[in-house]
C-alpha cells in the first residue's frame, strides 16, 4: 500500500489537498456557526502513517499530549476514523464561547466534546464523500482517552495498518481554542479512493 501512495502523481496529491481544504471548510463553518466567532484552518497535511517515522512517537501530533481525545468511525466505501485532539484550555474556552458555565461536572464536559467532534466529523467527512461520490455513514462519537497522547492510545494500530492521514488544525484566535483533527483513510479505502480522485482529474 505504501508503494500505491508513492506512485500518485502531483495533481492527485493536489486534487486530494483541495478536496481536504473544501471538506474541512465546511466543518470549519459548522463550528463558527455554533460559536459566532471565526474559525481558522491550518494548511491540511496528507500523508501515509509509516511515513512519519519509523515510530510515530516522532510525530508531535501523535506525541504531544492532550486534555481530551475524541473519535468517530466512519463507514462504507470510504471508511476510517475521525480523531479530534483537544488541549484543556481549548475545551475550557470551547465551553464559554458555546455560553456553558465555567463550572461544568465531567459528564457536561464528556457531553461538549462529543458534540463538538460530531459536528465537525460528520461535516468534513459528508463533504469529502460527496466530492469523491463514495457512501458513508457514521457510528457514535466517544471519548478515547483524556490526559494522554494519540500514540499510546492508537499508533500501534495505525501504523501497523499503514493508515492514510488527513491532518488540519482549527483555531479560533480571538481565544485560545485549538484543536487538530486527523482523518484516518482505512487501507482497504484507498484504492476507491485514487480512482474517484482520477475520474475527476479526468473531467477537469
Amino acid at each position: 500500500m505504501a508503494a500505491l501512495l508513492e506512485t500518485l502523481t502531483e495533481d492527485q496529491r493536489d486534487a486530494l489537498k483541495e478536496l481536504m481544504n473544501i471538506a474541512m471548510g465546511q466543518a470549519a463553518d459548522r463550528l463558527a456557526r455554533l460559536i459566532d466567532t471565526l474559525v481558522i484552518l491550518s494548511v491540511p497535511s496528507i500523508r501515509l502513517a509509516t511515513e512519519c517515522a519509523p515510530d510515530l512517537s516522532d510525530c508531535p501530533i501523535f506525541s504531544a499530549p492532550s486534555a481530551y481525545i475524541t473519535r468517530q468511525s466512519f463507514l462504507g466505501a470510504l471508511r476510517g476514523e475521525v480523531l479530534v485532539c483537544f488541549e484543556q484550555d481549548g475545551a475550557d474556552e470551547l465551553a464559554s464561547l458555546m455560553g456553558f458555565d465555567e463550572n461544568l461536572n465531567t459528564d457536561e464536559h464528556d457531553e461538549l466534546m462529543l458534540d463538538v467532534t460530531n459536528i465537525l466529523s460528520s461535516a468534513c467527512i459528508k463533504g469529502l464523500a460527496e466530492q469523491l461520490e463514495l457512501p458513508a455513514s457514521f457510528g457514535a462519537p466517544s471519548i478515547l482517552a483524556t490526559n494522554s497522547t494519540l500514540f499510546d492510545k492508537v499508533g500501534d494500530v495505525i501504523n501497523r495498518d499503514q493508515t492514510l492521514i488527513l491532518e488540519i488544525c482549527f483555531k479560533v484566535e480571538s481565544h485560545s481554542f485549538t484543536c487538530d483533527l486527523l482523518v484516518c483513510v482505512a487501507r482497504e479505502s484507498l484504492p476507491s479512493v485514487i480512482e474517484a480522485i482520477n475520474r475527476m482529474l479526468e473531467d477537469l
